[in-house]
C-alpha cells in the first residue's frame, strides 16, 4: 500500500500519512509507504491517486485544500467529486488568529479596531494563498467591515518566520503552529476561529463569542483513493481507518500535535468537503483571488 502525501515532507499532511502508514500493516496484512509527490499546490498527487490503479492500494492524505483547488487554478485534471472517492476524515486542528508580540493590539477586539482605524494598512499572512487560513483572514475582514492585505508566501514555515522576525504583524494558522511560540513569548494569540472554544486553548475566546457567528473554520486532513475504487474495497478501507483511530497511542501521538481524532463515515467527509467548496469557492471569488 501507498499514501500519496502531496505536500512538502515534514509538513502535517506528510505527518499524518506516516502515522497511518505505521498501522496500517497490522491493518492489512502487508508493507505500506507514504510516497511524497509534491508540486502544483498539491495537484500533482491528488491527481496520482485519482488515477491509480483502482485496487485500493494508492490512497492520498488531503487537508481542507483539496476543496479550494477547483477554484484557484484554472486547470485541474482531475474532478474533486467524480474522480475522488472519501475513505474518512483523519484528524484537525481549530485555525486561530494571533500576532507578534510587538503589534499594538492585545486582543480580537483590539485587533478589529485596530484594522478598521487602519484601514488597509494592516498586513496578515498565513499558510498559501487561498488556504483556508488566508480565506478566514478574508472572511474575517468583509464581516467586521475593513481591508487588509494578505502577505503570500509559499508555506506555514515561511508565513511562521516572518510574523516570529516581525516582517508581517498578524498571523492566521493552526492552533498546532501557535501553542509552542505563544508558550514560548513569542506570538500573541487572539481568537480561535472554532464554533466552542478549543481543548487544545482553552484560554482564547472563539469569535462567534465576539459576534462573528460565520467565522468558523478549522483545518482537517482526511484520506481519499480513486473514485473508480469498488465500493465494498473502499468500505473496508474506511472500517480499518476509523479502527486505527481508536488507538490509544496514535489519539496521543495526535494531541501531542495539537490534533483531535476526526473518523466517521465517508458520507461525513464528503459533506465536508462539499461545504468547503461551496463556502470558499465564494469567499475567493468575493476576495478576487484570480485561477492561475
Amino acid at each position: 500500500m501507498r499514501i500519496i502525501a502531496p505536500y512538502a515532507p515534514g509538513g502535517a499532511n506528510d505527518l499524518m500519512a506516516r502515522y497511518l502508514c505505521e498501522r496500517f500493516p497490522q491493518s492489512f496484512g502487508q508493507p505500506c509507504v507514504v510516497e511524497n509527490r509534491t508540486g502544483a499546490g498539491g495537484i500533482i498527487g491528488i491527481d496520482a491517486a485519482a488515477k491509480a490503479e483502482p485496487d485500493g492500494h494508492t490512497l492520498v492524505m488531503v487537508p481542507n485544500n483539496v476543496a479550494t483547488i477547483p477554484f484557484v487554478y484554472a486547470k485541474v485534471p482531475y474532478d474533486t467529486l467524480k474522480d475522488l472517492a472519501p475513505i474518512g476524515l483523519v484528524a484537525g486542528t481549530p485555525i486561530m488568529v494571533g500576532a507578534h508580540p510587538g503589534f499594538p493590539a492585545k486582543n480580537f477586539t483590539e485587533l478589529v479596531f485596530y484594522a478598521k482605524a487602519h484601514n488597509g494598512q494592516v498586513n496578515f499572512t498565513s499558510c498559501g494563498t487561498a488556504s483556508p487560513q488566508h480565506l478566514a483572514g478574508e472572511m474575517l475582514a468583509a464581516e467586521a467591515g475593513f481591508k487588509w492585505t494578505h502577505v503570500p508566501y509559499k508555506g506555514c514555515g515561511d508565513a511562521l518566520t516572518a510574523v516570529l522576525s516581525g516582517t508581517v504583524p498578524v498571523f492566521i494558522s493552526t492552533v498546532a503552529h501557535f501553542n509552542p511560540q505563544i508558550k514560548n513569548g513569542k506570538l500573541r494569540g487572539y481568537a480561535v476561529l472554532s464554533p466552542a472554544r478549543s481543548n487544545f486553548a482553552p484560554d482564547y475566546p472563539t469569535a462567534v463569542e465576539a459576534g462573528y457567528a460565520t467565522l468558523q473554520f478549522d483545518l482537517w486532513f482526511g484520506l481519499m483513493t480513486s473514485s473508480r475504487v469498488p465500493a465494498p474495497v473502499q468500505a473496508r478501507l474506511n472500517t480499518e481507518l476509523n479502527k486505527v483511530l481508536q488507538a490509544p497511542d496514535l489519539r496521543e501521538k495526535l494531541a501531542q500535535q495539537f490534533y483531535e481524532p476526526l473518523g466517521g463515515t465517508p458520507e461525513r467527509f464528503a459533506a465536508a468537503i462539499r461545504a468547503d467548496m461551496d463556502r470558499y469557492g465564494r469567499a475567493i471569488k468575493e476576495a478576487g483571488i484570480k485561477p492561475e
